[in-house]
């Protein structure tokens, strides 16, 4: 297993370096950013009927269909996403907490080195309960239109703004009452208002036509960061389910979602930017199948989509594990910057190139509620062909670990636990070192070292 070592040296020691570098040649970057959706629904790489602008686009991009996010919360999953770090360096280890003003984001870097930067929609790395607004940091975004999801009933909504400006009728509907910051659950009648409205007051149709706006205003002499945060998830933005993890899919709000992204590349052909912007398709986390009893860390709740595309680049698929944290790292290195020593994620561009291999592995963790509830304390490590899970034990009480080991080429389904049986004993073993050896590579080992006692 490749370890990962951390050089000692800070972030703010490369600024300097960062801001001499010319920006002109820089390219734009979009990213697409679901909220929930799984690699198993995504459908990709593979064609889909459903979503035409993702198949689409996939046919013209790298596809990595092994992506791990390292935790099945949403807050967390992003965290690493923005960041470049395991949610255990991170600090933000579930939801409802705030990722520490001590971490940079890549939007922070890519702003201070000439960018303009732009988020619509969804970003979720603090807390969003009882209604509150999820501030953003002064120096990440440039241009901010900050909206939780459809059913987010802050006052700074900025999506539920314009739908009370543009069909107040519909948000009407959707909105009878005030809302009361002690209830955050959506009603039947509330989803059921939603997922009538037409599609072009669609908040991924929202989402798709700000983002359009911002790249036809935007001049060409300046490269630009543009996230655009879709939500796709069942919650739409309320308080999501309390007895699991994930939430299920909203297939009419992905094929909006898809539809809002066809338009923004139809827009980047328009204005002679396609080949100048580089494309990112992920999710936050994954997603399970609606009705069902929901297991964490199950490959649907942990694994997503990811597509690359840029130019000059061919269709590439890529097998071997990724983390979402490798995310960070790869948009830094496309855009001709220094990538920060902190950062555990690695640049998949090495990758495509051929010039490195896959860290070959990947890893994810849950570390919800308190110790007591230890079926909320797990770990999921994916290696080659298998997958090792581990509900982590209590030392007080005494109650042990558990272990479930699946061999995804033969049973994709998570169906079978191999972990109690003689024959893969030695494959349980094995994947215990592997997991601790993962454990151990993902530390944070950043602080240098002056001296020596």
């Amino acid at each position: 297993m490749e370890r990962h070592e951390c050089q000692n040296a800070c972030c703010n020691a490369h600024l300097g370096e960062v801001l001499r570098v010319p920006v002109s040649y820089r390219p734009n970057i979009l990213l697409t950013l679901f909220d929930s959706l799984s690699a198993v629904d995504s459908g990709l790489p593979g064609p889909s009927t459903g979503t035409p602008a993702l198949s689409g686009l996939a046919q013209v991009s790298a596809s990595f269909t092994s992506t791990y996010a390292p935790c099945p919360e949403s807050s967390p999953a992003r965290a690493s996403l923005f960041t470049g770090l395991d949610p255990c360096v991170h600090g933000l280890w579930t939801n409802g907490v705030k990722l520490p003003p001590s971490e940079r984001t890549f939007p922070e870097i890519l702003a201070q080195a000439g960018y303009a930067t732009w988020l619509v929609g969804r970003r979720q790395l603090a807390g969003v309960a009882n209604w509150t607004t999820e501030h953003i940091r002064e120096d990440e975004f440039a241009h901010v239109e900050w909206a939780h999801g459809p059913l987010h009933r802050s006052r700074q909504n900025a999506y539920l703004t314009w739908l009370q400006q543009n069909a107040s009728e519909c948000y009407a509907r959707i909105f009878a009452s005030q809302p009361n910051a002690d209830d955050t659950k959506a009603t039947s009648e509330q989803s059921e208002a939603i997922s009538e409205l037409p599609d072009d007051l669609s908040f991924n149709h929202w989402v798709g036509e700000r983002v359009r706006d911002l790249m036809t205003s935007h001049p060409s002499d300046q490269p630009f960061l543009a996230v655009a945060g879709f939500s796709v998830g069942s919650s739409m933005g309320a308080e999501p389910p309390q007895d699991h993890d994930c939430e299920s899919l909203s297939e009419r709000a992905l094929q909006q979602a898809d539809s809002a992204l066809e338009r923004i590349l139809d827009q980047l052909v328009a204005s002679d930017r396609a080949e100048d912007t580089v494309v990112f398709v992920t999710a936050g986390r994954g997603n399970v199948v609606s009705g069902a009893k929901a297991d964490p860390m199950n490959e649907r709740s942990i694994t997503v989509p990811l597509l690359m595309r840029r130019a000059g680049l061919e269709r590439q698929i890529v097998d071997a594990p990724v983390s979402t944290m490798d995310i960070a790292p790869t948009i830094l290195d496309v855009a001709g910057l220094p990538i920060v020593p902190r950062m555990q994620g690695k640049s998949l561009i090495g990758v495509l190139s051929g010039s490195r291999a896959p860290r070959g592995w990947a890893m994810s963790r849950l570390r919800r509620g308190s110790s007591s509830q230890v079926r909320n304390w797990q770990t999921a490590l994916r290696a080659n062909n298998l997958k090792l899970v581990v509900c982590h034990g209590a030392t007080r009480g005494a109650i042990p670990a558990t272990y479930r080991l699946f061999d995804l080429d033969a049973d994709p389904n998570e169906l079978e636990n191999l972990a109690g049986k003689e024959a893969h004993a030695a494959d349980l073993e094995d994947m215990i070192d592997q997991m601790i050896d993962a454990r151990c590579a993902l530390e944070d080992r950043t602080e240098p070292r002056i001296a020596e006692f």
